[in-house]
């Protein structure tokens, strides 16, 4: 006789597991554990982790973000996961937060709500990272959360122009949850655009933080002068409450 349903394993892809130094947002500089989850439909001209966009590689496990302790076949169930958390986390006292990022995490959200009701138990804050348009999916998890990120995707770096109405949707659904918002920048970012999304995030979560995250190299020298920061931070400044330049940390140091 087989499984009742309710008795089998959720099953879900991930791309790592490792501990590191927040590199972005409210919480750089603080020690983490990440849970990257796999799989991610934007495909982002910059994206830093393209090899988490795919599902067909072994999930790995890191320590100190560094070495490779162990590799499990895809897909895994949430006690697998759970198991190699738990670990970690007992490995260290100065791990602050649960970070699960991606990829797309809300691309997979029954695993993720099964993941997160297991990681509660660890009595520890969690952080989502999120590309901010999945609201409907966000639905399903945001009980479970106790920080969101919110990537705004501006047309210059993400390369699509057709994410404006998600991303509302998505910080009209979240507007009550702690939260801030990040935008990724380079030379190429237009004013217009910055400006579009700070008037969103006026209009819907006004007193949120936004990061002005530069796009970067793998060794964190950004790809936009300091003058055209500014110009950026100046429309931006013009609406949302708390704007704040954030390089990506963790690049600089060496961190995952």
């Amino acid at each position: 006789m087989g499984q009742a349903p309710q008795d089998q394993p959720v099953l879900g892809y991930l791309s790592e597991l490792f501990d590191g130094i927040q590199g972005e947002g409210v919480f750089a500089g603080y020690h983490h554990a990440f849970i990257r989850l796999a799989g991610c439909s934007l495909g982002c001209k910059y994206c830093d982790t393209e090899y988490a966009q795919r599902q067909d590689s072994p999930f790995r496990v890191f320590r100190n973000a560094t070495t490779v302790v162990k590799e499990l076949e895809n897909p895994v169930d949430v006690g697998a996961v759970v198991k190699e958390l738990k670990s970690l986390l007992e490995t260290s006292n100065s791990i602050s937060t649960v970070c699960i990022t991606g990829g797309e995490p809300l691309e997979q959200p029954r695993f993720l709500r099964h993941l997160l009701k297991a990681v509660e138990a660890f009595e520890i804050p969690i952080l989502l990272e999120t590309n901010g348009v999945e609201d409907d999916n966000l639905d399903h998890v945001l009980d479970l959360l106790d920080l969101v990120s919110v990537d705004i995707k501006l047309p210059s770096t993400c390369g699509r122009d057709d994410l404006w109405d998600r991303h509302e949707a998505f910080l009209q659904m979240a507007r009550h949850k702690q939260l801030y918002v990040k935008m990724a920048i380079d030379e190429s970012t237009e004013l217009e655009e910055v400006e579009r999304a700070a008037e969103v995030v006026q209009k819907i979560v006004g007193e949120a933080p936004v990061f002005l995250q530069p796009v970067s190299d793998a060794a964190g020298a950004p790809s936009i002068s300091y003058r055209h920061i500014m110009e950026l931070y100046e429309v931006c400044a013009k609406y949302a409450e708390d704007v704040r330049v954030m390089p990506q940390v963790h690049k600089m140091i060496g961190s995952l």
